[in-house]
């Protein structure tokens, strides 16, 4: 995709998505694109999260509403998903500091 594809269809998506509806911003969409860099990695995972999360919170969620929890570790939040929860908080300084034998705090 050249620059000006990837310009075209960046304004397109403010445009059209309802995701940034309200978003005001002080840049372009060339902006955007003329300081990426030249690879895309694709983050899958993040992105099947961030937009299933998107369908819950608007009107996906099984009950209407979204019940969510807090875990403090990785095996919680499986046992959580297992049990059916549809949201679960991580705490990135919780889930870097489990088993961190330095006893570091981290910024979330």
């Amino acid at each position: 995709m050249t620059r000006e594809d990837q310009i075209k269809a960046l304004e397109k998506d403010w445009a059209e998505n309802p995701r940034w509806l309200d978003v005001e911003r002080g840049y372009s969409a060339a902006d955007v694109v003329r300081l990426r860099g030249s690879v895309q990695p694709e983050y899958t995972l993040a992105k099947r999260g961030a937009e299933k999360l998107w369908g819950l919170v608007h009107g996906e969620a099984r009950k209407g509403y979204v019940n969510c929890m807090g875990a403090l570790t990785g095996g919680q939040a499986v046992q959580q998903a297992k049990a059916g929860i549809e949201a679960i908080y991580l705490s990135g300084w919780q889930v870097a500091a489990d088993g961190n034998t330095s006893e570091t705090m981290y910024p979330d």
